[in-house]
């Protein structure tokens, strides 16, 4: 096993001519891929298997290492698992026994740059933290990747993968599964429900306030605790950090783990993602910009508030007036405003339903208010949806064709048909889950500034109007690490 802990790999860098197995030859498609012309990849040309390595093969990442299954690497793109990298032995034990022949690696680094002439794919399954690192590294050396939600933990990381992927030219994908749900979009798009000025999202809160764990603590033998900490800033190993997901130096929070499923059909049927341009040019004179204010219960600054409701004010995009989008994070407060804005919707429009319907005891779901109805979304893609009022929505049968539907099974297949075809996957880092990690990780920066109206200038990726708050969006990576 390569431990790659040497400082030689501390800032791997590829230039072009590295894409040897790779290469393409081909003219410029949408969203930002090279349209190949038949047989330009080596590796289907020769009826050879994809060749993919995985970050990350405890846990989630585990998933990805099984011969079958919803997210089988080998069963969802006829590759071939080539190389494999965990800093954490014990939890990717199962995996690494599964593929003996495999090399393995600690360091992604090392492996990329030992084994990425041989590759074609990489899928990084790592905490949060370190999600745009290897993603970042492994577009550079001319790979095509696939990334767990949330996609990243910094909005900065998101705008440099959308930019790779745009400047290399590399199929990707986030890995919010379903993606959208197409049928909800257009029935949007169709103005069934009117003009839509509002939407009530709901659905987990974090841990609440947390102290920095205390006292020594031997590193255990089966962990490099070093390649753990990635980019973060360093701290002495404690088993409490290891909790990742309740951390926000090393975690998106709900917006990127339930957000990243939950929130993406609101974000493409309401034209958000036309506030990004995927040019990336300097931003216009009068760029417009996304207001995003949280009220809290408590601050805190290590963790994420038990309860807190984010409001991100929209401006007018394309055909679509201006509108406002809350979220009511967790119990207490935020759930008794949730009641009550139930109350006061369905007081006004009586036909539309009832605060007592079952639906909204769910502990997480999206409610739509338009001028002629509303509708209630859930499930990964928003798979389950509801029209009120009944009478009015029943058997009126599916809106016209708006949007193409991907491959069944298309949560790493879409991702494949891009290194294929080109063709942009559903979740591709520039033109969709990029922009979209933008948008839902201001929730996360708002929780910081509570009762403070922040503003996002989309096209610049910078908050405008609060220095402190702006340079969340960039903060400074550990010495050695580097995007």
């Amino acid at each position: 096993m390569s431990k790659g802990t040497n400082a030689k790999h501390a800032c791997v860098s590829f230039g072009s001519a590295r894409v040897t197995r790779r290469g393409f030859v081909g003219t410029a498609a949408a969203g930002g891929f090279v349209l190949l012309a038949p047989g330009q990849v080596r590796g289907y040309a020769a009826n050879e298997r994809l060749q993919v390595g995985l970050v990350g093969c405890g846990g989630r990442g585990g998933d990805f290492a099984v011969d079958e299954g919803w997210s089988s690497i080998p069963q969802q793109t006829g590759g071939r698992l080539a190389a494999m990298c965990d800093v954490n032995k014990q939890k990717a034990a199962k995996a690494f026994e599964r593929y003996p022949h495999v090399p393995k690696y600690e360091d992604f680094r090392a492996m990329i740059a030992e084994m990425g002439p041989k590759l074609d794919a990489l899928v990084v399954a790592t905490p949060d933290h370190v999600h745009a690192a290897p993603s970042a590294l492994g577009l550079r050396a001319g790979l095509h990747v696939f990334c767990e939600k949330g996609l990243t933990r910094t909005i900065g990381e998101a705008r440099t993968l959308a930019e790779l992927t745009v400047e290399k030219k590399r199929s990707t994908q986030m890995g919010n599964q379903a993606g959208y749900n197409e049928r909800v979009i257009e029935n949007v798009w169709a103005g069934r429900l009117g003009e839509i000025k509002t939407i009530h999202m709901w659905g987990g809160g974090g841990a609440g306030p947390r102290k920095a764990p205390t006292g020594q603590h031997e590193v255990p033998d089966y962990l490099n605790w070093n390649l753990w900490l990635g980019p973060a800033a360093y701290r002495p190993y404690h088993p409490e950090w290891l909790k990742h997901q309740m951390w926000r130096d090393f975690s998106c929070g709900h917006p990127g783990w339930w957000g990243a499923h939950l929130w993406a059909t609101l974000y493409k049927a309401m034209k958000l993602e036309t506030l990004w341009p995927i040019d990336r040019k300097p931003p216009a004179a009068g760029a417009k910009t996304i207001k995003v204010t949280a009220e809290c219960c408590e601050l805190c600054e290590l963790t994420f508030p038990r309860s807190s409701i984010v409001h991100w004010d929209i401006p007018a995009r394309l055909d679509l007036p201006p509108i406002r989008i809350t979220w009511f994070a967790g119990g207490g407060e935020a759930e008794q405003r949730r009641r009550e804005a139930l109350r006061e919707l369905f007081s006004k429009h009586p036909s539309w339903g009832s605060p007592d319907d079952k639906r909204w005891e769910s502990w997480v779901g999206n409610l739509w208010i338009g001028t002629e109805g509303c509708m209630y979304t859930f499930g990964h893609g928003d798979t389950t949806f509801a029209m009120f009022p009944d009478e009015k929505f029943k058997g009126l049968g599916d809106p016209p064709q708006a949007l193409p539907r991907p491959l069944p099974g298309r949560f790493l297949r879409g991702w494949v048909e891009g290194m294929k075809k080109g063709t942009p996957p559903m979740s591709c880092f520039n033109a969709f889950s990029g922009p979209f990690t933008e948008w839902y990780l201001l929730a996360n920066i708002a929780t910081l500034f509570p009762e403070k109206t922040l503003e996002f200038d989309p096209v610049a990726c910078r908050i405008i109007n609060n220095p402190e708050a702006d340079k969340l969006i960039r903060p400074t990576y550990r010495e050695g690490w580097t995007l």
